[in-house]
């Protein structure tokens, strides 16, 4: 998404907007001027091809009325199908626009809200979450934060670890007004003053430790917590009641698919001051409490290192920087022995709370040795997944039962391999009635949104007849989960299951650095668009399909790949080994990055065949008969 800010020339055009809610159509705005404004901040919004921007309109919509008479407006910009793009606010009904609200997919998801003459306000409602942010500098950038939740404040430092950005790292401190206004005892002002002191140093360390990530490469996956602590103000003296999290901790995820590692960054304490919540200290790397002893005193951290596990720790991290070996077997040596390492310290655990932090990992090892092909881990699991579920009060029933099942339906495909249609669809239909079986009984567990997503996959599976029950389960992921990840690819995949009759929009950057390209540039051809990447054993033998039928229909029909590689090197690679033809598209993040998730693609290849209108006309097209569809595109077309 393009950063933007306002210059002299567009901030006189917003003032000019004024007079437009009351002017005639002569001085009517036009889309293409109002859909020119783009969010200050970086969000996912919709954004008309170039082509399509004649086909958007613009209406002024009038508000209710104020108390004191005066007439808020609107003007609405919608594309060609009546779903919103923009809205451009006078809310106050005194002239000029003092809010620009930015949708995607016809739901509100951003505002940049002007005050002064400046966009100094950013919010994001809707599936963006519910942050609110304002830049007190006036450099276009969030200086603190009026709302943000844990999650959302865990997100951003994340991000400022990743991009080695310490004002962003400010912007989720509390700050010394927001200090004063607590009116804390002066012994704990003096603690927090002491580790918001720190926290420049400890920063430069964190950073300093994980500079070897990559911000592309890396996923926020959650922010565990223990439940938040409430301190009522009668009992310190404070002005109010305080409420904290004591410790909270980021999980995140290096890399994708097999290579994939997780790791912990520690957020220290989180204090709810009004609507947001504040840090009092840099975050710290990995899965250490560096707060042993005053955990004794305040409560548990999300990650407890028990006594006498000091050398078990020491053990896991060599373990973890070593990494695995070569193969299937290092794989399975690996996540062995650290599920060994694990075990040892959860053991050592006094509180079942405590020691479920460390079985969740213990899971996880089993989990990936399983999904390689070790019996013994799968076997490990389904003991493990009849044990916690007698146990009174376990945290981690839901969280082995996935991995379980998840494990036990990646060994049985595997024995399948490209044979055995039956026994493929009994396996599917069977996972079909586990997954939902697990959405039922856990709705509303870590894993759950996974299981709706896979859930949506398998009906797909069953072809176009499931496809309502299809949409249903993505639907119920976004509306459940608007803010997880996977919400994006749930939202892509209903566009995707939809997209049949209407125009495609796909935009990017090319493979190895190359221009800009939007497909609306081949408007007046077919288009072929194919998802690959160079290790999917189908790309080869696809393109080479796609080739012929090009050849059989000269400058009528232009090819769109989408490389899903993590690493665009991959993808240019295979291109040239393999002479391939076409524009190829390609952005960081392999099967997670945005061009996956603009229409759900979770499994490769993908192909839609385009007609010359530019909508689709088959999102399930196949190398082997696209000549065939192909042919009756310009015989159609011939008969016009």
């Amino acid at each position: 998404m393009v950063k933007f800010r306002f210059g002299f020339r567009l901030l006189a055009a917003l003032t000019l907007l004024a007079g437009l809610a009351n002017a005639g159509l002569a001085d009517d705005p036009t889309a293409a001027t109002l859909l020119g404004y783009k969010p200050a901040q970086t969000v996912d919004v919709t954004i008309p091809a170039a082509a399509e921007v004649s086909t958007c309109t613009v209406k002024l919509e009038y508000l209710k009325k104020l108390p004191d008479g005066k007439q808020p407006t609107a003007w609405v910009v919608k594309d060609s199908g009546g779903k919103i793009l923009r809205k451009f606010y006078d809310s106050t009904g005194t002239g000029g626009v003092n809010s620009i609200a930015y949708y995607r997919d016809g739901e509100e998801v951003y505002r940049d809200i002007i005050t002064g003459g400046k966009i100094n306000q950013f919010r994001w409602v809707g599936a963006e979450g519910s942050k609110w942010g304002v830049d007190l500098s006036g450099k276009g950038k969030v200086d603190s934060w009026v709302v943000i939740s844990p999650e959302e404040v865990s997100q951003e430092l994340l991000t400022a670890v990743l991009t080695n950005d310490e004002k962003r790292l400010e912007a989720l401190l509390i700050t010394p007004a927001e200090l004063a206004s607590m009116g804390l005892p002066q012994a704990e002002v003096a603690r927090i003053q002491a580790k918001l002191a720190a926290a420049p140093a400890t920063f430069a360390a964190t950073t300093k430790a994980l500079a070897g990530l990559k911000a592309a490469d890396v996923s926020w996956i959650h922010l565990e917590t223990k439940l938040p602590q409430t301190i009522p103000a009668d009992s310190i003296g404070a002005a109010a009641d305080v409420v904290k999290y004591k410790h909270g901790a980021i999980l995140y995820q290096n890399g994708n698919g097999a290579g994939a590692k997780h790791d912990w960054l520690q957020t220290g304490e989180i204090i709810q001051v009004g609507k947001a919540w504040r840090l009092i200290q840099a975050p710290t790397a990995g899965m250490q409490n560096t707060e042993i002893d005053d955990t004794a005193k305040n409560g548990p951290g999300p990650i407890p290192i028990p006594k006498g596990a000091e050398k078990l720790i020491q053990d896991l991290n060599e373990l973890d920087k070593a990494g695995p070996g070569p193969g299937k077997d290092g794989l399975i040596a690996f996540n062995l022995k650290r599920a060994g390492i694990l075990q040892q310290i959860a053991a050592l655990c006094t509180k079942a709370e405590d020691r479920d932090v460390w079985l969740r990992q213990v899971a996880d090892a089993f989990a990936g040795a399983a999904q390689q092909g070790d019996k013994g881990s799968l076997d490990r699991l389904s003991q493990w997944k009849d044990a916690v579920a007698k146990e009174p009060g376990s945290t981690i029933v839901a969280y082995v039962q996935f991995r379980h099942m998840s494990s036990e339906y990646s060994v049985e495909l595997g024995k399948i391999g490209t044979a055995g249609q039956d026994k493929l669809t009994k396996l599917q239909e069977s996972w079909k009635e586990k997954l939902t079986k697990f959405i039922n009984d856990h709705p509303k567990t870590d894993d759950t949104p996974d299981a709706m997503l896979q859930l949506g996959m398998v009906n797909e599976f069953f072809g176009s007849k499931m496809d309502g029950e299809a949409k249903a389960a993505y639907g119920l992921l976004i509306k459940n989960f608007p803010t997880h990840t996977l919400a994006k690819k749930a939202q892509g995949c209903l566009d995707r299951l939809t997209l049949e009759g209407n125009t495609i929009k796909l935009a990017g950057p090319t493979v190895g650095g190359g221009p800009q390209f939007n497909i609306a540039s081949h408007a007046g051809k077919a288009v072929i668009v194919y998802y690959w990447a160079s290790w999917n054993d189908l790309a080869q033998t696809d393109f080479s399909k796609i080739t012929l039928a090009l050849k059989a229909f000269p400058g009528k029909v232009e090819l769109v790949g989408v490389n899903l590689d993590t690493a665009a090197g991959d993808a240019l690679a295979f291109i040239k080994a393999n002479n391939v033809a076409g524009t190829h598209l390609h952005m960081p993040g392999g099967l997670d990055s945005p061009l996956a998730a603009q229409y759900g693609i979770t499994s490769l290849p993908v192909m839609f065949l385009v007609g010359p209108d530019g909508k689709v006309i088959t999102r399930t097209a196949q190398a082997a008969t696209v000549d065939e569809e192909l042919t009756k595109i310009f015989k159609t077309e011939e008969k016009k």
